[in-house]
């Protein structure tokens, strides 16, 4: 298997992470709170700044993005997406458990939340992740 690889996301980046997001996330998106394209657009570049993306690569080709946030007692991935085409081929966990082993070497957890509706949830089930908290719309899940 060709390990995914990341790289510091750029400005001419926006459009592939955004359109990505949007492939990978509308469906649970708009089941949890409903779409509308404008508020997400905007909103997506506010709560998520670029410097704080990596853009994930397999092989030569872009494959989806990660933002992960460093606290001080943990780590939170606030986003992880990976195009249709690359999911469920085991890129997604190789990239969390990298950052699972990360978190651990600094002392951390790693925490991220995903929609309830989000198949993902499987495998953050099996890569150890446990909920630490919920409420209507998703699991707030912790690598323990």
């Amino acid at each position: 298997m060709v390990l995914p690889e990341l790289r510091p996301a750029r400005e001419n980046d926006r459009p592939f992470i955004f359109e990505s997001y949007k492939a990978t996330f509308r469906e649970h998106v708009e089941w949890a709170w409903g779409w509308n394209e404008t508020f997400q657009r905007d909103g997506f570049w506010t709560h998520l700044p670029l410097a704080d993306f990596q853009v994930i690569s397999v092989g030569e080709v872009n494959a989806g993005a990660m933002h992960v946030e460093t606290g001080k007692s943990s780590n939170f991935v606030r986003m992880i997406f990976l195009l249709p085409s690359f999911q469920r081929q085991g890129f997604g966990s190789a990239l969390l458990r990298r950052e699972v082993v990360r978190a651990r070497k600094e002392g951390k957890s790693l925490d991220l939340k995903v929609i309830k509706s989000n198949p993902a949830k499987q495998l953050y089930d099996r890569l150890g992740f446990v909920v630490v908290e919920e409420n209507d719309a998703t699991y707030h899940m912790r690598s323990v």
